[in-house]
């Protein structure tokens, strides 16, 4: 039995319909001579891929951009934004420990990988939002599956921009120049 809308027979909703392979499962209508087969719904919760880059959270300072741009930086990544905690800012710790580490870890090439693996670390240089550069360390803790960034640059790094624990957030972006890499910091206040 067909309903008349707008000048186009269209199946009545009431009468069941045959059913087809396709709509075995889902019950289905016709409508100006196709078939309407209702979507699965969906969820609303956007599943992200661990292994896909995290979205950049804003723009880089001046100076740091400036610095990056002096030096021929390339290959700029934003890796991830953390709200520091005590440990990251405690003297007597001296490190920065890098939250989801993937990002990071696609980025370094095999022979970074292998060094930042064994004991003494990758030496690399970070840049922070005036452009003042710090060595530091790169390390993975095997232990604790985590890497790092540590040496007494870390400290003055923390000292020199005021950072705070619980206060401050900061954004890590990784580079290369001069065949080398590099990280720039970035520090929010929140």
């Amino acid at each position: 039995m067909m309903v008349r809308l707008f000048g186009v027979d269209i199946p009545n909703p009431n009468v069941k319909l045959e059913e087809t392979e396709r709509t075995k499962k889902r019950k289905s209508t016709r409508l100006f001579g196709q078939e309407i087969v209702p979507q699965r719904r969906k969820s609303d919760i956007k599943k992200i891929r661990s292994s896909s880059p995290p979205s950049p959270p804003s723009m880089l300072p001046f100076p740091l951009m400036e610095t990056i741009h002096e030096m021929e930086g390339k290959d700029l990544i934003f890796v991830v934004q953390k709200i520091l905690k005590r440990s990251d800012t405690d003297p007597g710790l001296n490190r920065f420990l890098v939250p989801n580490n993937e990002v990071l870890w696609g980025f370094l090439s095999e022979a970074e990988k292998a060094v930042v693996e064994g004991g003494n670390g990758l030496g690399v240089v970070v840049v922070d939002p005036r452009g003042g550069m710090y060595d530091m360390k790169l390390k993975k803790w095997m232990s604790m599956n985590k890497i790092v960034l540590n040496s007494s640059g870390w400290q003055k790094f923390v000292k020199d921009n005021g950072v705070k624990a619980e206060d401050d957030s900061v954004e890590l972006w990784s580079f290369r120049a001069f065949s080398k890499l590099y990280f720039g910091m970035n520090i929010e206040e929140r």
